[in-house]
């Protein structure tokens, strides 16, 4: 029977996101009836209707991405507990004691998920729970929802056993899911395994040589790239006679392992789309920046062109001893679960580019001093459009001043007026401004480890500059925050450090 379960111990997640009610709104409301004397369960601190509110419902959940936010929630599984009656997936009840969820209405997707697993992750540990039912969010308030509200629309609903492996206490709890990589990447066939001729199979690196027999999973997908992809560092070399086989796929060239470079797994690596492209590599608490030169095939192996090893997983960053130096990681741990984050700037150039040049003039009465001023017949790149917006944006924060006779020229775009830069303000893109639609708007800033919520007021113009109306600066690049002081200080970086750096924003 499907089930509404408890919010208690509601928690909203990390939160870099707009909310999601801009994916997924209401479909409607249900009004609330006063359930009858004691067949409402408030096990697990259970809320129950409340007659005459209205409770939103929702035949929609936030979409499915790497790093899906969710809100955890406790609830029980067994007869005469607070979900009601016995799971939507098999109409049975369940122990508690067993790593098990329900998922909302739209995550949960017509029982498409039943007896899947998914990751939670949360209080810096990670738990797979199977799905075995529904968090109801289209009906509640009735005998069949145990009298309570319809589920909100971003609900893991977990066992106790969840919770003690994530080891959250209850007054302090914080949670993300990640759905299995096999929702969105499944393999596409297998191969089967040969026998290496001779000594053919190079072991370096600790590599596996193919098994007679063996039947191995092929792809010709990767999960989706995020802010934060996960993904398996291995250890390659890309030098002659290294386990990596043949010259590398980019350039048919060998390489040296001093270098900081990589092999991306087949979907990741898209046709070479990426090739001498750079990413960031975070893991073992440092990063490292490295260039693809090669592709890691999850389509083939076990053959001569592979070394004798098997195909990719698809989800590898085959990196050079460089990448592992850099990340401080000794050689006999072979591999180690990583973050992959593809490098904001190369993706920007494929979706952004300029659309045209400006040449630069001299100020008339000279630069005024710590401005970036235009010099006289360089050309500068100008912007209609600035890199998509996700939800973690990756920009540049600049320093910027919005009181009046400094070097934010003429009055905000927004309002035609100046600010104090006491405030929390920012000037963004063109693109992102986008003809005002953000003005007046909020947007979270992330950077240092700390963020900040600061409203936009102005136009960082990408398409003019070089002129009085601009101060004499050159026109804006196509993925700046220009902030005023307050927003620096509240993101804790010292005034001898402020100018530009490297943040993440979202819409608020």
């Amino acid at each position: 029977m499907t089930k509404v379960f408890s919010i208690v111990f509601l928690l909203l997640c990390f939160l870099l996101i707009a909310e999601a009610g801009e994916t997924c709104k209401p479909s409607g409301k249900i009004k609330g009836t006063k359930p009858p004397k004691g067949q409402c369960n408030q096990d697990h601190g259970s809320e129950c209707c409340k007659e005459g509110e209205y409770y939103n419902i929702y035949k929609c959940s936030p979409p499915v991405s790497g790093h899906t936010k969710a809100i955890l929630t406790l609830n029980g599984f067994g007869p005469n507990d607070d979900g009601g009656g016995p799971s939507e997936c098999d109409n049975q009840y369940h122990d508690d004691n067993d790593p098990i969820v329900a998922l909302s209405t739209g995550w949960f997707n017509k029982k498409k998920r039943c007896h899947k697993y998914i990751n939670i992750h949360g209080n810096g540990k990670s738990v797979k729970a199977k799905v075995v039912d529904e968090c109801d969010s289209t009906m509640g308030c009735d005998k069949v929802h145990d009298y309570q509200p319809p589920c909100d629309n971003n609900i893991v609903d977990a066992s106790k056993a969840v919770w003690e492996a994530l080891g959250v206490p209850e007054n302090d709890r914080d949670c993300f899911l990640v759905a299995e990589a096999g929702d969105t990447c499944k393999p596409s066939g297998k191969v089967k395994g040969k026998k290496p001729p001779g000594n053919q199979c190079n072991h370096e690196n600790d590599s596996d040589c193919c098994k007679e027999g063996e039947y191995y999973n092929i792809y010709k997908c990767s999960p989706p790239v995020t802010s934060h992809t996960k993904a398996t560092l291995t250890e390659n070399s890309f030098e002659p006679g290294g386990d990596g086989g043949g010259p590398s796929e980019c350039d048919n060239q060998y390489h040296n392992d001093n270098d900081p470079i990589v092999a991306l797994s087949t979907g990741w690596f898209n046709n070479k789309k990426r090739c001498h492209k750079y990413i960031n590599i975070h893991g073992n608490g440092k990063s490292v920046k490295a260039k693809v030169v090669d592709e890691c095939d999850s389509t083939m192996g076990c053959d001569n062109d592979h070394a004798y090893q098997p195909p990719c997983d698809n989800n590898i960053v085959d990196a050079s001893k460089a990448v592992w130096e850099a990340l401080g990681i000794p050689k006999d741990d072979s591999r180690r679960e990583c973050f992959l984050d593809v490098e904001a700037r190369p993706n920007h150039t494929s979706t952004c580019k300029p659309s045209g040049k400006l040449k630069g003039k001299r100020p008339p009465n000279g630069c005024t001093k710590d401005s970036n001023c235009c010099k006289q017949g360089k050309l500068y790149d100008i912007y209609k459009c600035s890199p998509q917006v996700s939800n973690h944006t990756k920009a540049t924060l600049t320093l910027n001043e919005f009181e009046s006779n400094v070097d934010g020229g003429t009055p905000c775009e927004c309002d035609g007026k100046f600010h104090l830069d006491k405030e929390h303000i920012v000037a963004i893109s063109t693109g992102w401004y986008n003809k005002g639609s953000r003005c007046l708007n909020y947007i979270n800033i992330y950077g240092n480890g700390k963020s900040v919520k600061a409203k936009v007021v102005d136009e960082c113009d990408s398409t003019m500059g070089c002129d009085e109306d601009h101060d004499f600066q050159p026109p804006c690049a196509n993925d700046v925050v220009a902030a005023s002081k307050a927003v620096w200080a509240a993101l804790g970086v010292p005034k001898d450090q402020r100018g530009k750096m490297e943040i993440q924003w979202s819409d608020a």
